[in-house]
Parts: structure tokens; C-alpha cells; sequence
């Protein structure tokens, strides 16, 4: 779409696409030829170039286009004799359009409260694609206001549900984007901080007992630890349970569940911190803190902070 958007000087507005939608193309089929002879034949519009406004439909999917023939998309077939509900589907398909190529963004809207509507911020839009917000403004989506800055858009009151559907749309896709590449990138350092204990703690144990020593987390995800290990290679039976944790300066997150069985385990629970940025030194061991229950909840060496809250009626 930005390709053939870019290439294009539409200079008319909504009546230009309202006369080629419905007089030029209609419900039937045309060649380009014969829509160059009706413009030029139509009085007063001489100055529609059949060529941009050609372009301007297929970039939007309002017309289809075969052998140099056109027809109406399906779509806008049962409008054709209600322009104004053909310019209303008009302005929601370039809505959507633009939204789904990500040239609108929900950061180019702000409520203005002293006008009590939507402003657009139009030095955040395309400056190629300037016909596209023209044609906008000309079919009633943008309303021109000229103040002592200069002359502000705003969004008409009626399409106020149309952009707020799409930036809400756009703002989930975001989140959904953004948590998932941060469950990836914590995914991928909690298996480096794990195997790193994991080899860790073999070394410290030693033959034969550290091959009993196992990474639970890649089977058991409710456990509440990750690496079941021994004190001392004297153990008789596990009774080290690691929970491992790859820290930053802003600290790190402990489940209600890690929490709950390292007050089960007690004194046989530790948590490993493991600064990822240290672990090629050579002599570089995990902070280790025993019976966490106790000497990070109840203590005053640690700030805990509660990320939510559940709230309900009494």
C-alpha cells in the first residue's frame, strides 16, 4: 500500500471517489480507457486525473482491477446508492487500512478538554502521504480548526468509537507483542541462570553424587524450586532445593507458589541470584540465600514490593 500511495498526486477529495465509485464504475465493469472519456467529458470534473484516483481505490481495496478493467469491491456494492453511508465505509476501511499498515498509531490522538474532543496530531502523519489526510478532511473525518498556533485537526465527534476500537486494537496487539518478547528474553535468561547453576552445583557436589543433582524445571513447572541438589557430598538424599533467579539492579520476581513451598522446605530452600553479565569469570559463584521465607520476607536487608492487589466486597 505505502508504494502505491507514494507514487500519487490525488488532488480531489471525497466528491472525486464518490463520482468514480458510483458514475464511473457503478455496479458494472470498465476499462480504464473508457473511465479516461467519461472524465473528460463530465462537466466540472475535468481536473480528476483518472489515473490517481485509479490508484488511490486499488490501494484501499475499493476496486478490483483485471486486464485493465475494473469493478467495485463486493463491499461497497450495496452502498453505491447511499453516498452517504458509501463515504462513511469509505472512511472506516481507510481507517482501518491505515491502522493495520501502522501509519496511524494511537499516540497521534489526544483528548483536547478545552475543545472536548479528539485532537490529531498531524506532524506526527506521513508527510507523503498528505493527500490521504486531505481526502479525510474533505470527507468529514478530520475537521479543520484554526487557532492562534496554527490550524489544529481534529477527529469528528461521530468516529470517536471507530478510533478508539482501533487504538485499543493496536495498544493490545502492542502489549501482547511487548509481554510476549519479554516472556522470551526472561524465558531465555532464567535457562541460562538455571543451567549455569545447574553446573554450578555439580562442580561444588562432585563424583558421584552430582549426577543426582537435576534440573526439575524443564518438567516440573509447579514445584515451587528448580534444581534439586545436596548440602555436601556427604548427603545421604536431596536436601537442597534451588530456586534460581537471574537478577538485574531492579531486582526480581518471586511467585506466590517459589514462596509458599520455601516456607514448606525451610532451612533445605535456596535462592541462587545470578548475575548473567558474571558468569564466564572463572571464580564467580550465585548469591546464595538460605530458608529465603525467612531472610528475604522477614528481614530488613530486602524491599518487598506487591506488583497487584485482589480486591473484593466484603
Amino acid at each position: 500500500m505505502l508504494d502505491v500511495l507514494r507514487n500519487i498526486e490525488y488532488r480531489s477529495g471525497k466528491e472525486g471517489l464518490l463520482f468514480f465509485i458510483c458514475d464511473v464504475v457503478g455496479n458494472g465493469k470498465i476499462g480504464f480507457r473508457d473511465a479516461e472519456i467519461i472524465y473528460s467529458h463530465t462537466p466540472g470534473k475535468h481536473y480528476l486525473s483518472i489515473k490517481d484516483v485509479v490508484s488511490y481505490c486499488i490501494a484501499f481495496d475499493w476496486i478490483q482491477e483485471t486486464d485493465n478493467v475494473f469493478s467495485l469491491s463486493p463491499f461497497l456494492l450495496p452502498l453505491i446508492n447511499d453516498k452517504q453511508k458509501l463515504n462513511e465505509a469509505l472512511i472506516k476501511s481507510t481507517i482501518e487500512k491505515l491502522f493495520a499498515e501502522k501509519i496511524l498509531a494511537s499516540n497521534m490522538f489526544f483528548y483536547d478538554a478545552i475543545q472536548c474532543c479528539y485532537a490529531f496530531k498531524n506532524e506526527l502523519f506521513p508527510l507523503f502521504l498528505s493527500s490521504v489526510r486531505n481526502v479525510l478532511i474533505s470527507q468529514g473525518f478530520l475537521i479543520q480548526q484554526r487557532e492562534y498556533q496554527g490550524t489544529r485537526l481534529y477527529i469528528a465527534p461521530v468516529y470517536d468509537t471507530l478510533v478508539a476500537k482501533h487504538c485499543k486494537a493496536r495498544q493490545k496487539q502492542l502489549s501482547l507483542e511487548s509481554l510476549k518478547k519479554q516472556l522470551e528474553n526472561k524465558e531465555l535468561a532464567g535457562e541460562k541462570a538455571e543451567l549455569f547453576v545447574l553446573s554450578y552445583e555439580k562442580k561444588r557436589i562432585g563424583q558421584p553424587l552430582c549426577e543426582n543433582i537435576k534440573r526439575i524445571s524443564e518438567v516440573d513447572v509447579a514445584a515451587g524450586y528448580d534444581i534439586v541438589s545436596f548440602h555436601s557430598s556427604e548427603s545421604q538424599m536431596p536436601n537442597r532445593f534451588i530456586e534460581v533467579k537471574a537478577i538485574s539492579s531492579s531486582g526480581f520476581y518471586w511467585s506466590r507458589n517459589e514462596y509458599e513451598i520455601a516456607k514448606l522446605k525451610g532451612e533445605a530452600y535456596y535462592l541462587y541470584l545470578v548475575e548473567l553479565g558474571r558468569i564466564d569469570e572463572l571464580d564467580y559463584s550465585p548469591e546464595m540465600i538460605q530458608n529465603p521465607a525467612i531472610n528475604v520476607m522477614e528481614t530488613d536487608d530486602w524491599f518487598v514490593e506487591s506488583q497487584s492487589y485482589f480486591i473484593k466486597r466484603v
